[in-house]
């Protein structure tokens, strides 16, 4: 066969011709006249064809995968790796959940603490404290000692119920309600980024913060055991210990901490450390 190949070739330019004897009929001519050159274009194209087929089929049909078969274990073990990558992943989310849990437990008691500040300050203002202040009277210098803005008014803000029931702290639509059973303690309110957010009652800050919860966070001691506290602002305009007024501007909304799922308040209302249902104390 090689050596016919081989004379095929040397003689590929020129016209040959191509008899084919069949014993069982010699006086039969079986003669063809042939081109080499044409034949090993014919080879070459029938080839080619071929290869091609069985190239779709591999790329098409399942065969691939008897071809690929290198490639595939490469891939499966990378699947392995991310997959081992993923369950890691996974054990650290589960303690940074924990982790966010204990957080919030702690913020949470944090409102109970806060309400000592408010027994304070009723200690400070009571009758007794103003009789043995350090307050200079007209007898003891001959002119009377003006009392500061912030004296004068938190001694009516501690003394005074707050003006309940008060206006939304921001206008939006109410996306979450009251739901102690859930451990939601107050109102989700969805609203526009950077919408102020109104203080809805007299009172003085005693808290103004960030939390990787809830972003920046303010709350508000008011009298009679009363506080209100504001969750995912992006900016805040009072700090710590600022007497405000009902109307005041405590700060901006924002998307802010990892429990926020978009712009909106968290709002709530505790009265001697009980939460309470914001929406009996507001009205639209």
């Amino acid at each position: 066969m090689i050596e016919l190949l081989k004379k095929l070739f040397e003689q590929r330019r020129r016209k040959i011709t191509v008899m084919l004897l069949d014993d069982s009929k010699p006086d039969e001519d079986n003669s063809y006249h042939v081109y080499p050159n044409g034949l090993f274009g014919l080879i070459l194209a029938i080839s080619c064809t071929f290869a091609l087929i069985v190239a779709l089929a591999f790329m098409l049909t399942p065969l691939g995968g008897l071809l690929y078969s290198a490639d595939d274990a490469e891939i499966r073990a990378q699947i392995m790796d991310v997959t081992q990558k993923v369950i890691s992943l996974e054990d650290s989310l589960k303690q940074r959940d924990q982790q966010l849990s204990e957080m919030k437990d702690v913020i949470r008691l944090n409102v109970d603490t806060t309400l000592a500040m408010d027994q304070r300050f009723d200690d400070y203002f009571n009758e007794e404290n103003f009789q043995n202040s350090d307050f200079i009277t007209f007898e003891e210098s001959g002119s009377f000692n003006r009392l500061t803005q912030n004296e004068i008014l938190f001694s009516n803000i501690s003394n005074s119920a707050p003006d309940f029931p008060g206006k939304y702290p921001v206008q939006g639509s109410l996306t979450r309600r009251y739901l102690p059973d859930e451990e939601h303690y107050g109102l989700d309110i969805a609203t526009k980024n950077n919408e102020p957010v109104i203080n809805v009652a007299d009172g003085s800050v005693f808290n103004s913060s960030w939390t990787i919860n809830n972003g920046y966070v303010i709350s508000i001691q008011h009298s009679g055991g009363v506080v209100t506290t504001y969750k995912h602002l992006s900016k805040l305009n009072k700090k710590e210990g600022d007497l405000v007024l009902k109307g005041d501007i405590l700060g901006e909304i924002g998307n802010a901490g990892v429990l926020s799922t978009g712009p909106h308040l968290h709002f709530e209302i505790w009265k001697n450390g009980v939460p309470q249902n914001p929406e009996i104390y507001l009205i639209k």
